[in-house]
């Protein structure tokens, strides 16, 4: 039998906020669950990896080094349908397997290695087209499952909501004009917009390295939308980096997305604050 480590008190206090309806049922079956999988895989424990919603854990197994993830959100389906889409194009981690109840998600992947993310990356080390380039696979993608949400329809949420409390340190909320000029914009691009795969949250801790000079994207949201919103989001995160704005062109040429698509897709993400 394989010793299981304990979920993060940190974890377990934020699922318990964000779901409280299905926290502790979730927390309940970690440990039997995740002693099943390892038996599975012949798996021993190396460490919890760092998650604000989510059971993570490294682990070695004769067939390489794994990442075992438990996630209680209701959408774990989703955003294991994207995982597993994006893996297949090369630009995430291998998907050998998920796991679906009725409280949460498994989802099995191969351990990116070195894996240290964007955040924590020497700028100087940092090329552009090896950051951009391997979104243009998700160009054409189509959404993997049927029913998913939008992200359109969160960004509209949250674009609404003039008290929204999920922001990143040291951001608050858009004023109501800044708000009220990128709802106009998002309306504007539901008349051409084509659910598509989407990753949904390209934070600079989602884009982790993979040997020297690769990235891989991981944790996606769980909806459809399309590539250029996370072009979008990744120029705004690599500001530290670079300067998007006038980068912008280069940016959406290594994506094969359009530069007004990408800048009207900054202006939302801004003002959403996301």
């Amino acid at each position: 039998m394989t010793d299981s480590p304990a979920v993060p008190a940190h974890v377990l206090a934020n699922v318990r906020q964000r779901w409280p309806e299905i926290a502790d049922v979730w927390a309940s079956y970690i440990q039997t669950e995740f002693r099943a999988i390892c038996d599975q895989y012949q798996a021993t424990p190396r460490t919890v990896l760092g998650a604000r919603y989510g059971y993570v854990v490294a682990v070695d197994t004769p067939a390489g080094p794994l990442v075992f993830r438990s996630s209680p959100d209701p959408h774990g389906p989703d955003q294991a349908a994207v995982a597993t889409a994006l893996a297949n194009l090369g630009i995430s981690p291998a998907v050998h397997q998920t796991l679906t109840s009725d409280h949460g998600t498994w989802t099995v992947l191969d351990r990116v290695l070195p894996g240290t993310n964007l955040a924590q990356s020497d700028p100087a080390t940092i090329r552009l087209d090896a950051l951009f380039t391997p979104l243009a696979a998700m160009r054409h993608q189509s959404a993997p499952r049927e029913g998913m949400p939008s992200i359109l329809d969160w960004l509209h949420d949250r674009l609404n909501d003039g008290n929204l409390t999920d922001l990143r340190p040291g951001t608050t909320v858009a004023p109501v004009d800044e708000r009220e000029t990128a709802l106009k914009l998002l309306n504007n691009l539901v008349n051409d917009h084509t659910p598509r795969l989407c990753h949904g949250d390209a934070s600079m801790g989602n884009i982790i390295a993979s040997g020297t000079d690769r990235w891989l994207l991981i944790d996606p949201r769980g909806m459809t939308g399309e590539s250029a919103y996370d072009v979008a989001v990744l120029a705004i995160r690599t500001a530290r980096l670079h300067n998007p704005a006038s980068l912008v062109p280069q940016i959406a040429k290594l994506a094969d997305v359009t530069a007004e698509r990408v800048r009207t897709w900054m202006t939302i993400a801004k003002a959403a604050r996301v």
